[in-house]
């Protein structure tokens, strides 16, 4: 019996060496565990900063308002991440919250590695953004796209000097959110795909095949962002379980 099992796991090792992984960021699920153990609008500053970071893998930046817990891995520095939160400054408490990762995946024996990235983020969306007169609905939802893309790079803005892996990690991110406003500056009329499960399509500029859903509950917007075909080969973007379940 152990041999038959010693056997088997030589056998799972070798499969698994020649095909590689097909998607990303199981082993890297904490990051997003920490993203969804902060609440919008009632976790504190002392909440988030008891749990925000991994001190054995991650360095903490902060300034009077965000905090980031973020990380590297592999090869150059190909592999990184960051959990990012920040707060209203009368009340101190989250309003913002972001996970990120980029990770480099392995396809197979003698193969360039493919890297995929997945943005998650949350936001109390301003009552101005909300409630404003637009046009139409897809107006509205590029405009709120947009606060939530500038949002995004003022709360970067108070951290990023910190590290130029960090850095590196927000320009992926914004290259992201460019590409789809771009899209729909083009298009408007594609803004009516982002609340649905299957999101609205883009191409990143480097990571190329990606997919965006937004959804808003209220005055929280969220936002998914999925880059990378290794996201896409085992199943569509509406049916991953995080994207169902924003």
């Amino acid at each position: 019996m152990k041999i038959n099992h010693l056997c088997l796991t030589a056998v799972m090792t070798a499969i698994l060496f020649v095909c590689g992984c097909g998607v990303p960021v199981e082993s890297y699920q904490p990051i997003f565990d920490r993203y969804y153990s902060t609440t919008l609008k009632l976790s504190t500053s002392a909440d988030v900063l008891a749990m925000v970071q991994d001190p054995d893998t991650e360095m903490l930046s902060q300034s009077d308002s965000v905090v980031a817990a973020w990380g590297v891995k592999g090869k150059m520095d190909r592999t990184h991440w960051f959990n990012m939160v920040a707060f209203d400054q009368d009340q101190m408490n989250a309003v913002r919250k972001y996970g990120f990762l980029l990770e480099e995946l392995n396809e197979g024996w003698n193969r360039t590695p493919k890297p995929a990235l997945r943005l998650d983020a949350a936001y109390v969306m301003d009552a101005d953004v909300l409630n404003a007169p637009y046009a139409n609905s897809n107006e509205k939802l590029i405009a709120i796209l947009t606060a939530a893309q500038e949002s995004f790079v003022a709360d970067a803005q108070e951290l990023t000097f910190d590290s130029k892996s960090f850095r590196n990690s927000t320009i992926m991110v914004q290259q992201a959110f460019k590409s789809v406003l771009y899209k729909l500056s083009q298009s408007p009329a594609y803004a009516a795909k982002l609340p649905l499960y299957e999101g609205l399509a883009f191409d990143h500029p480097i990571l190329d095949e990606s997919c965006i859903r937004m959804v808003i509950q209220d005055d929280i917007v969220k936002v998914k962002i999925k880059c990378g075909k290794g996201w896409f080969t085992e199943k569509p973007f509406e049916e991953h379980n995080d994207v169902l379940f924003m």
